[in-house]
């Protein structure tokens, strides 16, 4: 089956009309509702850390923290192993640009009207018109950051997306129909090459959010990415034979018998 990745607008009703599409097909459907409840399983930091940076714009203190590095790292990880177990709707946190590699994930960008959007904030929110036009900004702007600052993407490029949907043009249920269509001829793709691709992607987010969420490892330059040949690759620059052995040793917990391969750098 196909996954569906969601970005939105404020007040484009992205989370509506997830739950509508998941519950048509039988889907799990992951907002942040759901990643909290997971981040709380993985320590009350996180937990907290989720709540507090959620989807916001980082402060360039923030940027550099090692919390914050861990926090992403740990979101990231979560939707790519929600992605492996498929038929998922996938709201927001990146997920269209972390799945832009998997071609039987439709990736889609919901908009509306400003005018639109105020009408449904005021009655979602029970807000006047000039404090949801105020709290539709700031959302957005947040978005935009957040997907800037840790994917050096722009939000509403639409080049990132299959399909970018006017749901104030087409309303929820129409939207809904379209997508159930565009999934539909998503899923021929799926075939076992791509998703063993997908599989291997989730490994290597599981391994860097390890890396990232260990307090013993002080290595803010640590990458760990996919190559085109499947293996796993584990770069930057730690700073002992400690910490090296450390980092190797959690690679190989991690990852098992797949093929890693480590270009770390001692400084």
């Amino acid at each position: 089956m196909a996954i569906l990745a969601v970005s939105r607008e404020y007040g484009s009703g992205g989370r509506e009309i997830g739950r509508r599409l998941a519950a048509r097909l039988g889907y799990a459907y992951v907002d942040k509702e759901r990643l909290f409840q997971d981040l709380d399983h993985r320590g009350k930091r996180w937990g907290r850390a989720a709540r507090e940076l959620d989807e916001v714009c980082p402060t360039l203190w923030e940027r550099h923290d090692w919390q914050y590095q861990g926090y992403i790292s740990l979101v990231e990880s979560l939707i790519l192993d929600y992605a492996v177990q498929d038929r998922v709707v996938l709201i927001g946190r990146g997920a269209v640009i972390l799945l832009q590699g998997v071609p039987f994930c439709l990736k889609v960008r919901l908009t509306a009207p400003l005018e639109v959007r105020v009408e449904r904030v005021m009655l979602e929110e029970s807000l006047d018109r000039e404090a949801a036009a105020q709290l539709i900004t700031r959302v957005d702007q947040d978005r935009a950051c957040y997907l800037q600052t840790n994917y050096s993407k722009v939000w509403n490029d639409a080049g990132n997306y299959d399909l970018v949907l006017n749901t104030g043009r087409l309303g929820y249920d129409q939207t809904v129909e379209l997508l159930l269509a565009a999934l539909a001829e998503k899923e021929s793709l799926a075939t076992p090459g791509a998703r063993n691709r997908l599989a291997d992607l989730a490994l290597a987010c599981r391994l860097k959010a390890r890396l990232a969420t260990d307090s013993r490892i002080l290595a803010p330059t640590l990458k760990v990415r996919l190559d085109d040949g499947g293996a796993i690759i584990v770069s930057g620059v730690i700073h002992t034979p400690k910490e090296m052995q450390l980092v190797q040793e959690i690679a190989g917990e991690v990852c098992g018998s797949k093929a890693l391969q480590f270009d770390l750098k001692r400084r």
